[in-house]
């Protein structure tokens, strides 16, 4: 929705049949009227009956600009009022608006170039001031729609207010205590009698927390080519939007690529991974850190790297489970849902377009927002599990605590306890393409183990 907003300044001024002698006020049917109602601007009636118009106030058209248009720039983020929610945007988005409304303004009134580049240049800071009051915390009670706000609490819907300062939302309105009955049967269809879990999951994307279940939920299809792939893309597009769900790859949230890996997340409600077959956790401070809604190192293009609270959820499309080291508390971060459907072949598909037509699913796709809420609702109060969760057969023991379980008490240096590790790790033979973690990884794991004891000559660990 952000990529379609136009401020109200440039579409008012756009449509204002602007006089500039009398003349055109008497023979071209145009009048002055918008002047009385805009502070800023005056006007001057010339001798030869040309008009002249001219800006009386930078700070009171700054003010007016604004407020009218309803910008703020916070905390490097740029937000915009669209009339049912605050988008959020990259601040070079707000400023480049700021000026070309600015440069509508200053031209239909024929205000000289040197006066438009003084307010491009004072109603920016202006504008950072203002914003300071702004409240652009998570408002997770809330969640933001085309012309509605849901109160997540009460389950029910009210007109926007934007004095509420909802954060990013979804641009398109609910149609609310309806079954989409089409969807839902075709979930079943596909992952059986957990499909309920998938649409409490699906539910649990539109909150801005973490407070349900950690983790990702993992579409495990071990026959392959059952159409898991398309049920979700299917799904989470009508129910989000393409800007709403982002893809990432699970392989990409460790060693150096967290960090560019995780800004894929920013502003997102839902992440998929089409295919994290085989993938092989050896780091998973990121994961733990992304999926328990805890801070995560993210790097966007041009601004310095900082740490964000993601809020998006992840689903993850397998045929065969990545492995996971058993390390801290992964088991319980790992929710599997094996598909109950048959190969998609040539003939199945024309069996589901049968079942599952393509005009009811339309048809009901206003319906799966508040459905999947009202599931997600149910889940937390009941504490659904999936049924069969086959999280504590698929995670391999982590080659670090085999390794750890060897030691003999010692004061060790850093960096022969390290090669003793690469060594272990080494012998287990994995496969070809294993390697140990990096130093800088081990490190972090050592310490939630054994005290550093920093000597003149290395860095040690107290191992007992």
């Amino acid at each position: 929705m952000a990529n379609a907003i136009r401020l109200k300044s440039v579409v008012n001024f756009n449509s204002l049949r602007i006089p500039f002698s009398e003349a055109d006020e008497v023979d071209g049917g145009m009048n002055t009227d918008f002047v009385n109602q805009l502070s800023w601007l005056r006007l001057d009636i010339q001798k030869n009956g040309k008009y002249k118009y001219s800006i009386s106030s930078v700070i009171d058209f700054a003010s007016w600009l604004i407020q009218y248009d309803s910008i703020v720039i916070k905390n490097d983020w740029g937000y915009i009022w669209n009339g049912s929610f605050w988008d959020r945007v990259p601040v070079k988005q707000v400023t480049n608006m700021i000026d070309v409304s600015i440069s509508v303004i200053t031209d239909r009134l024929k205000v000289s170039s040197n006066k438009k580049r003084e307010l491009q240049k004072d109603v920016k800071p202006y504008l950072i001031e203002y914003s300071r009051s702004f409240d652009d915390s998570p408002k997770t009670n809330y969640i933001g729609f085309k012309n509605w706000t849901l109160n997540v609490a009460e389950n029910s819907f009210f007109k926007p207010k934007k004095e509420m300062a909802i954060i990013d939302g979804f641009d398109f309105e609910p149609d609310p205590n309806k079954v989409p009955e089409t969807w839902v049967a075709y979930a079943k269809y596909m992952f059986g009698e957990n499909a309920r879990f998938l649409w409490a999951w699906l539910g649990y994307a539109f909150q801005a927390n973490m407070d349900w279940k950690q983790g990702a939920l993992f579409l495990l299809d071990p026959v392959g080519g059952t159409g898991k792939t398309h049920f979700v893309t299917k799904v989470t597009q009508a129910m989000f939007g393409s800007s709403r769900v982002g893809a990432f790859k699970l392989k990409n949230l460790q060693g150096n690529n967290a960090r560019f890996e995780t800004a894929r997340f920013v502003n997102k409600s839902l992440m998929v991974d089409d295919d994290a077959t085989r993938v092989r956790f050896k780091e998973d401070d990121t994961f733990k850190s992304v999926t328990g809604g805890g801070l995560s190192p993210v790097e966007r293009k041009g601004i310095d790297g900082t740490d964000y609270r993601i809020t998006a959820k992840m689903i993850v499309n397998v045929n065969e489970m990545p492995i996971f080291n058993d390390s801290g508390a992964i088991k319980r971060r790992l929710h599997i849902i094996k598909t109950v459907a048959p190969v998609a072949t040539a003939e199945e598909i024309k069996k589901r377009d049968i079942l599952f037509p393509n005009a009811k699913l339309e048809e009901e796709k206003p319906m799966l927002a508040t459905y999947a809420i009202e599931q997600y609702q149910q889940a937390v109060k009941e504490d659904w599990q999936i049924v069969g969760n086959i999280a504590d057969d698929i995670v391999a023991l982590d080659p670090f605590e085999q390794w750890r379980q060897t030691l003999t008490p010692q004061v060790g240096k850093a960096g022969d306890l390290y090669a003793e590790y690469e060594q272990y790790y080494l012998n287990l033979n994995l496969s070809d393409t294993d390697k140990p973690m990096s130093k800088q990884a081990w490190g972090r794991k050592m310490i939630n183990w054994y005290e550093k004891v920093r000597k003149p000559d290395a860095l040690y660990y107290d191992v007992k």
